[in-house]
């Protein structure tokens, strides 16, 4: 509209406001930054720096079924079998990128740990956030009001998960609530072997800090986690890492909630990387 000046206003208002934030906040850093050009404006703003960091990326080859604009990206696997972009780099990093196991569940896994670990955080009793007994979660879970009634029990959970318990916490959580039905909690699709092996790999430190970032602000944050979660254990003693992987296709770019996550990731001390799949070059 040819508006800068308007335009650099309103971000920039945008980036303040308490009730803008995750991907729509970073949306509006990487506006103000865009449009922050001198004589327009000469202070750089303090979040610069945080916003331009670099995403580490991995590219890797795979042998297309289409290359048609509109339709989902279909490879060849390390097996022969039609797959997906995420399934095909789950087949990379178990084979020449690693010999890492994991798991394509985007937000899903790490929403089973929040709702396995934060159990009784989340069914505490508070007034009025349960209104009938068929509630999988307190009407507050989305809302600023979750941590702040709760501080006191949920900073004594992440206490104890940063401490090294998360895996024995986990196990008498999965024992005690198996089947019930939780917001979050998909029973069926994540196994507790993994599950166990996943919070040994994180180690106490990161699990909390997430944890307790999702527990502050879980309606902003419940959703654009990357695609995979990788890990694997490094000696016969227990000792693990885990990689969490965004893979994108050869037309796909990173939202701005994708953004947001790996750099937050990223300063809770998680490996995080985006693998760009793209078809296999031909050569003469």
């Amino acid at each position: 509209m040819g508006r800068p000046n308007e335009s650099l206003s309103i971000a920039g208002g945008g980036v303040i406001d308490p009730w803008v934030r995750a991907g729509s906040k970073f949306a509006l850093q990487r506006r103000v930054l865009r449009l922050s050009k001198p004589p327009r404006c000469w202070k750089i703003p303090s979040y610069a720096d945080y916003v331009k960091r670099n995403i580490k990326e991995v590219n890797i080859e795979g042998r297309p079924l289409n290359c048609e604009t509109g339709t989902k990206n279909l490879f060849y696997g390390y097996d022969g079998e039609l797959c997906g972009v995420e399934q095909l780099a789950l087949q990379y990093y178990a084979d020449e990128g690693g010999a890492w196991q994991g798991t394509h569940s985007e937000g899903g896994i790490w929403m089973t740990i929040f709702g396995l670990l934060m159990w009784d955080v989340m069914f505490s009793d508070i007034q009025d956030v349960f209104q009938s007994k068929f509630q999988m979660a307190p009407l507050d879970l989305e809302t600023d009001d979750f941590y702040k009634s709760r501080k006191d029990l949920a900073e004594s959970q992440l206490k104890k998960i940063q401490d090294g318990m998360a895996e024995e916490m986990l196990i008498s959580s999965w024992e005690l609530h198996q089947g019930t039905s939780c917001h979050g909690v998909n029973w069926d699709r994540h196994s507790l072997t993994d599950l166990r092996a996943v919070v040994a790999c994180i180690g106490g430190h990161s699990l909390a800090l997430l944890l307790r970032h999702l527990a502050v602000d879980y309606g902003s944050w419940s959703s654009g986690m990357p695609d995979l979660l990788l890990w694997r254990f490094l000696d016969e003693r227990g000792g693990g890492e885990v990689k969490l992987v965004e893979v994108k296709g050869p037309r796909d770019q990173l939202s701005e909630q994708q953004r947001a996550w790996i750099l937050l990731l990223m300063d809770f001390g998680f490996d995080v990387e985006v693998c760009k799949v793209s078809p296999v070059v031909k050569r003469r």
